[in-house]
């Protein structure tokens, strides 16, 4: 089974406590008083601090969707080559020692995409095979996982690199005007992972992939994503996504666990993309698990907010660096996202 060798994550130099976030879009709300009703929103999270791009007065200011887009460009490479760099001096692995990049983004737009960019800068073989994914949004990071799973099944002496980066500050404009807008405000951060995977015929420790899983929901396309206007990203999420999970995730979890013969209570780690707070509870009442299966989502939100793609690669490298897996313990990690879908992993110590 391909194996998870090393991780790595990276966050920009600019960090802001909840309370500066909501102090600045206060300003920028003044006088809406459909949106000002709204700001206590801040306080109901779990968010406590978040790294941005950018300091908050440059979002106030009104940059256009193509300033905005520059900086992107510019940081996600910044954020990305940073996060690599980390990832395989940890495994001492060279550059030229990687076979695939899966490259993971939605919040800012590159052609030539970031990969192609980050293999001349880092010195990749010119043979390196790469995958740019764009649209998955929040379940980007675990469907990287998964497509990079089943590439090294299929090339079992190969390696591959993970690589996830959102910059979810840079859709901020204080030109937004909706409920949703303000949400989106009090809810993403911005961060990059790089994970490095390594097929069964490539020495290694660190946790193995048992069993992956992929489920599109044709019925629900408009749960959530973006909507492209000339003023940028306007974030679409709606209301009903706690329902969805409850009623049509959690039956979707439950097959893919019980082919494997296992049930939700067997595991010890659970790595669930924590959204918000309402889709957080939902988990804990719908898989009828502890609070304590929660943890990792929870303190990833206080330490970093929703960082979409990103987040379950956070989750995921801050669990395997506190040690508490133990041999012989068993984990999910599971993200949702636009279309609307769910990308699952089950991984083994």
């Amino acid at each position: 089974m391909p194996r998870i060798s090393s991780l790595a994550t990276a966050l920009p130099p600019h960090r802001f406590t909840q309370t500066q976030i909501k102090t600045a879009m206060a300003g920028v709300c003044r006088g809406n008083r459909n949106l000002e009703r709204l700001l206590p929103v801040f306080d109901r999270t779990g968010v406590e601090q978040r790294a941005f791009a950018r300091p908050l007065e440059w979002y106030a200011s009104g940059k256009t969707f193509e300033k905005r887009n520059d900086v992107y460009a510019e940081c996600a490479l910044e954020l990305i080559e940073q996060a690599t760099r980390s990832c395989l001096e940890r495994a001492d692995v060279r550059p030229d020692e990687i076979d695939h990049i899966f490259c993971v983004t939605t919040t800012g737009l590159t052609t030539p995409s970031l990969d192609a960019r980050l293999s001349a800068r880092l010195g990749f073989r010119p043979d390196v095979r790469r995958f740019p994914l764009f649209g998955l949004g929040c379940a980007g990071g675990a469907g990287a996982l998964v497509r990079a799973t089943d590439m090294l099944r299929a090339y079992p002496t190969h390696r591959a690199l993970v690589l996830s980066v959102e910059l979810c500050s840079l859709v901020f404009s204080p030109t937004a005007a909706s409920p949703t807008d303000l949400i989106g405000v009090a809810l993403f951060g911005d961060g990059a992972a790089a994970v490095l995977m390594t097929g069964d015929e490539v020495a290694g420790a660190g946790p193995t992939i048992e069993d992956t899983g992929t489920h599109l929901f044709h019925d629900a396309p408009d749960l959530m994503g973006w909507r492209f206007t000339d003023d940028g990203m306007r974030l679409i999420l709606s209301r009903g996504v706690p329902e969805f999970v409850a009623t049509s995730v959690k039956p979707v979890v439950q097959q893919f666990l019980a082919r494997q013969g296992l049930t939700i209570a067997d595991l010890q780690h659970h790595l669930l993309h924590p959204g918000g707070a309402k889709v957080m509870s939902t988990y804990r009442s719908a898989f009828g698990v502890e609070e304590h299966a929660l943890r990792h989502a929870r303190e990833a939100m206080r330490r970093y907010g929703n960082q979409s793609s990103a987040s379950v690669l956070f989750m995921l490298h801050d669990l395997i660096a506190s040690g508490q897996p133990a041999r012989g313990n068993r984990g999910i990690l599971m993200a949702l996202g636009p279309g609307f879908a769910a990308e699952m992993l089950t991984l083994g110590w």
